[in-house]
């Protein structure tokens, strides 16, 4: 079985007690499977706020109410869907029953810078359609 941990390290206080847990699981987890692990250290990713979670929802919204596609207005979580699979791609999902099917990659995955240019993406698209929105840049 594939363990997997992240161990966030935010200061120079955290750095040793960090590798200290680390070299313990890995101790652990070699005498349990007898295989090798990979340490990979990479820069914080800091997740997006809650300012632009809110600013975000209220654009869906916003679209949700605006824009008639083929005669019809579709719900913000349609749109939240919608704009995943266009702006950050998709990941297939194997269901139990063997099927497959695709998914928006989450935005949860997006850093702050990224998940800006997220919502500016948006914000374009609904221009071109002839749909300015008119949510506050937060």
């Amino acid at each position: 079985m594939t363990r997997e941990r992240t161990f966030r390290i935010q200061g120079a206080a955290g750095v040793r007690p960090a590798f200290i847990a680390a070299w313990n699981l890995v101790q652990g987890l070699m005498r349990e499977a007898g295989a090798g692990y990979e340490l990979v250290l990479r820069p914080l990713k800091s997740k997006r706020s809650i300012d632009q979670n809110r600013r975000y929802w209220a654009l869906l919204r916003e679209i949700a109410a605006v824009a008639w596609v083929e005669g019809r207005l579709y719900p913000d979580e349609v749109w939240h869907e919608q704009f995943k699979r266009w702006f950050i791609g998709c990941d297939e999902v194997v269901m139990p029953d063997g099927s497959t099917e695709m998914r928006g990659i989450s935005t949860t995955k997006l850093s702050i810078a990224e998940f800006g240019d997220y919502m500016t993406r948006i914000e374009q698209w609904a221009a071109e359609q002839g749909w300015p929105l008119m949510v506050e840049a937060a």
